[in-house]
Formats: structure tokens, C-alpha cells, sequence
């Protein structure tokens, strides 16, 4: 009977998307050379909430991704005690650039059917391989709506999620109310999303 020879699946390649303000990179992705991607978001000291330059980096990553014809599969997690605490609304609304972070954030180019706030979840979707959001510590707004963006959510036991838009009196509007819908029945969908 004839083998096979194992694969080395032990070589590696791992692509970085570096923060404009630190040298720190917001996402890395690492590709195993059997086919699965591993992408980490990177900003532990801060649960891995979203600043600008989160949401360039994971949009970017799930761009790249999506245009690899070798990934076989991809999972995201966050690095540290997290998988997402959500919007980094300090960084986000911090004074100097509150402007422009929201017009980067909000602007929608021509043709396109989602904004930046928005690709982080819908470009999951655009991979051609499975997406898996593994998510561990907090899961919370944003990040949430990142895990729905996968195609597969697998949680540790312990990791607690939440939509907090409900109890601020906004509509989660990063994906929540396309994607939730199309997973849970339509009796159920709405509860996350208006109950605080």
C-alpha cells in the first residue's frame, strides 16, 4: 500500500496591519501551510476595541483574504483577555479627529453596499473558505457584530456578549441587522437588537 508523506504544516507566513499612530500591529494574519489562515486582532490592552486603525487593519486583512485562492479556512480571535470589547469610542470621538473619523467611518464609496464601520462585518463574508470567529473573555457591541459577520461563532465558556446599542437608544448598525436575521429565526432576531 502506497502513503501519502505527511505535509509540514508547521511553515508559516505571517502578514501584519501596523497602526498609523504606533508601531504596534492592530492585525496579523498568519497562514499555516495547510491552507488556514489565523487572524488576530492585536490591541490587548485595550480588549481589542475598535479605533481607526482597527477597522482599516480588519478590513484589510478580510480584503486580502478574501482574494487568496489558498485559504482553506480562516479564524479570527482577539489576543489577550478578549475577543472584541466593541467600539473604542474615546479614540473614536477623541477631539481632534472625531470629524474625520466619522466621515472615514460613515462614507460609503460609490457601488459599494457598506460602509468602513460596516465592512469589519460584511467582508467576512466575501472569503470563499469558512470563517470562524473564536471569541473568548468579552464579545461586546462591535465585536459581536464581527463574530456575526463569520460563518461560524465558537465561544469559550464564560465569554459574554452583547449588542449595547439597544440600551443607548441606537440601532447596531455595523452588520447586527442584516446578518442576525439570516441566523436566528425571525420570531427571535430582533430581541438582541431592541431589548436594553
Amino acid at each position: 500500500m502506497l502513503r501519502r508523506p505527511a505535509r509540514d504544516l508547521t511553515r508559516t507566513f505571517t502578514r501584519t496591519f501596523a497602526s498609523s499612530s504606533s508601531s504596534a500591529p492592530r492585525v496579523s494574519i498568519e497562514r499555516a501551510a495547510d491552507g488556514v489562515a489565523t487572524v488576530t486582532l492585536g490591541r490587548p490592552e485595550k480588549l481589542n476595541s475598535l479605533d481607526i486603525d482597527m477597522f482599516r487593519a480588519i478590513r484589510s486583512a478580510a480584503v486580502e483574504l478574501a482574494e487568496d485562492k489558498g485559504v482553506r479556512a480562516v479564524v479570527v480571535h482577539g489576543s489577550g483577555r478578549a475577543f472584541c470589547a466593541g467600539l473604542d469610542v474615546k479614540s473614536i470621538n477623541n477631539p481632534l479627529h472625531a470629524r474625520a473619523n466619522g466621515r472615514e467611518l460613515l462614507d460609503r464609496p460609490d457601488g459599494a453596499i457598506s460602509n468602513l464601520a460596516q465592512d469589519v462585518c460584511y467582508l467576512w463574508r466575501r472569503v470563499p473558505a469558512p470563517v470562524i470567529a473564536a471569541t473568548h473573555g468579552v464579545c461586546l457591541g462591535g465585536g459581536f457584530q464581527i463574530a456575526l459577520g463569520a460563518d461560524m461563532r465558537i465561544a469559550t465558556p464564560g465569554c459574554k456578549f452583547s449588542l449595547m446599542e439597544a440600551k443607548w437608544g441606537i440601532i447596531p448598525d455595523m452588520g447586527a441587522t442584516v446578518v442576525l436575521p439570516e441566523l436566528v429565526p425571525k420570531a427571535r432576531a430582533p430581541s438582541p437588537a431592541v431589548r436594553a
